[in-house]
């Protein structure tokens, strides 16, 4: 194994323990209490569309400083997970089962891997990264829109649309 897959297995550690550690504690209830469970539902519906942009765009030429900026600058609704998903859990429109599917990090569920696929994109096409791996970067872009799409399907079927 060389240095390399050493520190993107590290890295990647890293991300699933710390930076989910890191939202979760960092959270704005305040938001998200205030957060009408329809437009949480929308900004989960939109994140879920930039995360295929950023596939279509960037991914196809290797765009590596394109995809970073995108995910930081861009991406608000991604970058907005948490707010819009905590706004959802904490509604009367999910039944207690799907509240449980859907989970936090702190109580796994389909949920805690879109934040750990998301985490791990982000810390691949990290500039620190000096080589980043189109495989990896693809898998981590379907994780984390085949995750999104599981919460989607989830609330859709407690009647969101």
């Amino acid at each position: 194994m060389t240095g390399n897959n050493i520190s993107r297995r590290r890295a990647l550690l890293l991300t699933t323990i710390a930076l989910p550690s890191f939202w979760a504690s960092h959270a704005r209830p305040s938001f998200a209490a205030k957060l009408r469970p329809d437009d949480a539902y929308a900004s989960l519906v939109k994140a879920r569309q930039e995360l295929q942009v950023a596939s279509d765009r960037y991914l196809p030429k290797k765009d590596w400083e394109g995809l970073r900026t995108y995910l930081t600058d861009e991406a608000v609704n991604m970058n907005n997970y948490d707010v819009s998903a905590q706004a959802l859990l904490e509604s009367k429109r999910l039944d207690a089962e799907s509240k449980k599917d859907i989970g936090t990090i702190r109580r796994y569920g389909v949920g805690a891997d879109v934040i750990i696929m998301y985490g791990g994109l982000k810390n691949e096409v990290d500039e620190g990264n000096e080589s980043v791996s189109y495989a990896e970067v693809g898998k981590f872009l379907r994780g984390a829109s085949q995750s999104l799409e599981e919460v989607l399907a989830i609330c859709r079927s407690n009647g969101f649309n």
